[in-house]
């Protein structure tokens, strides 16, 4: 135990810590232990999919290995608009499988996560009497209540999910001021919910998995994919921190890397799957423009939303095509687009803190996106058994994509395995890190697998999500790191300068895939 180290303060930070050693479960980086051992299942990739995936897999019974080349949840993952969605937009494409498996899924974090995850409401003006207009908007709400009628199974009365509804003029402009009422015919309202720090509850999503027995290991980066004969039975990997080279046996691969897996095919000298990546951009705004609930306008075409978050609010989401280099340039479309969409904010560029920028899937559906994730089964598809892929496509679907991914795993497998709970299992670690900030910052090292500054201010202690923290919170938080990694002065001297470095000119942070 460190110097200043309390058993009441470590159990401030998590109830079930121990005073002498890691608690059951920790997310401990234990290198022999990965590749000591043949595991039923490898995850490749460290974002909420594969997490989900390791939680889903090893709560069946089997054993899990999972790694990620950076940190957990630096990629996509990190970037969102912070909600999850009820799926009303799949009403627009008449998608209703989509919008059922999106009320589920908001449903089922809601009822796993609700330290975390909470309604929130959102209101959208309708102009005039057409295709958008107020008929039109009202029958696509009644829609969507009659489908969703099962949304609040199993949810605290805190938790639950009103019907939708229209609204006056008058009660829009009650709620919205600034909204322009020339033509103004009413308004939607409707209730999904925010997920308050969406690294918290990826974070959650790990523990429970290490703690139904999966093998974690961030910073090791796959270098291939092993083959006997026709079968993929592993990875050849590497330790990103101590440069060793490790072989990690896995029956069944799991590719959870998203965007990166024409880079897993490629060091695999396997074809690499056909892709059409859209690169989707949030900002993270200064000023709180609205306060209890999103507020929706009509940008180019489309719809933008204003959605509150911690002191400010974050708009989006906007596309630009991955292949384009992600400077100002998109950065700056989007902002015109919600001056567009907002004219009342008066938005300049001054009151941008944060740029949230991730790929995403580009084949079909609206503003060019894919609308539901995939399971790719190689051995069917491709006469490549041993090797599973997850397509994904948002955030509020992963735990179900998971469980799909696992499903099919275990029918690889041939073996017997529980059936998935994951939408009704409690996550108990899906919380914030409660006490003074050093002994979070030490608890982040001891039981979440910080590895360096970024990952415990970007992705551990909510404290860079908005925008660069003040120097000194960066100084507590680096003492505490150092005296339980051993760093000396040069090292934390170097760990704060990869810091400032993740925080690019443009207002992006690029601490993901190297």
């Amino acid at each position: 135990m460190s110097p200043g180290t309390t058993a009441s303060t470590r159990r401030g930070c998590w109830r079930a810590c121990s005073d002498s050693a890691l608690p059951a479960g920790s997310m401990k980086r234990d290198l022999a232990a990965l590749a000591g051992r043949e595991h039923d299942l490898l995850v490749v990739g460290g974002g909420i999919h594969g997490a989900a995936a390791a939680w889903d897999a090893a709560q069946r019974g089997l054993s899990v290995a999972l790694v990620e080349v950076g940190d957990f949840g630096s990629g996509t993952s990190w970037n969102s608009l912070k909600t999850i969605h009820g799926g009303l937009r799949h009403l627009q494409r008449a998608d209703l499988g989509a919008l059922r498996e999106s009320v589920r899924e908001r449903a089922a974090l809601l009822r796993i996560a609700p330290e975390l995850v909470h309604p929130l409401g959102f209101v959208l003006p309708v102009y005039g009497h057409g295709p958008r207009g107020r008929e039109a908007m009202a029958a696509a709400l009644l829609a969507s209540n009659l489908l969703s009628a099962r949304r609040n199974d199993g949810l605290p009365a805190s938790h639950r999910i009103p019907r939708a509804r229209m609204l006056s003029p008058r009660e829009v402009l009650a709620c919205a001021p600034g909204v322009d009422p020339r033509g103004l015919t009413g308004g939607a309202s409707w209730t999904d919910a925010q997920v308050s720090s969406s690294e918290r509850l990826l974070v959650g999503f790990l523990h429970a998995a290490a703690e139904a027995g999966a093998v974690l290991a961030s910073r090791v980066e796959v270098t291939g994919l092993r083959r006997n004969g026709s079968r993929i039975d592993g990875a050849h990997a590497l330790d990103r921190e101590g440069g060793a080279t490790l072989e990690v046996r896995g029956r069944i691969v799991l590719n959870a890397t998203g965007p990166w897996s024409d880079r897993l095919f490629s060091s695999s000298g396997l074809a690499k799957p056909p892709s059409c990546l859209l690169r989707a951009l949030n900002l993270v705004l200064r000023r709180r423009l609205v306060d209890r609930q999103a507020l929706g306008g009509r940008g180019d075409g489309r719809y933008l939303f204003l959605v509150p978050w911690r002191d400010g609010c974050i708009v989006g989401t906007g596309y630009e095509p991955s292949d384009e280099p992600s400077g100002d340039g998109g950065v700056q479309a989007l902002l015109d687009e919600a001056r567009r969409a907002f004219p009342w904010a008066g938005l300049e560029r001054t009151d941008v803190s944060l740029v949230h920028r991730g790929l995403v899937p580009g084949r079909g559906g609206a503003a060019g996106l894919a609308s539901r994730g995939r399971i790719v089964d190689h051995e069917a598809e491709e006469g490549l058994p041993g090797l599973v892929s997850i397509e994904p496509v948002k955030y509020t679907t992963a735990r179900a994509v998971a469980a799909r991914a696992v499903d099919l795993v275990v029918r690889r497998l041939g073996a017997p395995a529980a059936p998935c709970r994951t939408d009704v299992t409690a996550l108990p670690r899906a919380r914030s890190l409660s006490g003074p900030l050093a002994e979070r910052a030490r608890c982040a090292v001891r039981d979440e697998m910080a590895l360096h500054l970024t990952d415990a201010v970007l992705r551990r202690l909510d404290l860079g999500t908005a925008g660069p923290p003040p120097p000194e919170v960066v100084e507590e938080v680096a003492r505490a790191m150092a005296s339980e990694r051993g760093w000396d002065a040069a090292r934390v001297a170097r760990e704060k300068a990869d810091l400032r470095r993740a925080y690019a000119p443009d207002g992006s942070v690029r601490d993901g895939m190297p």
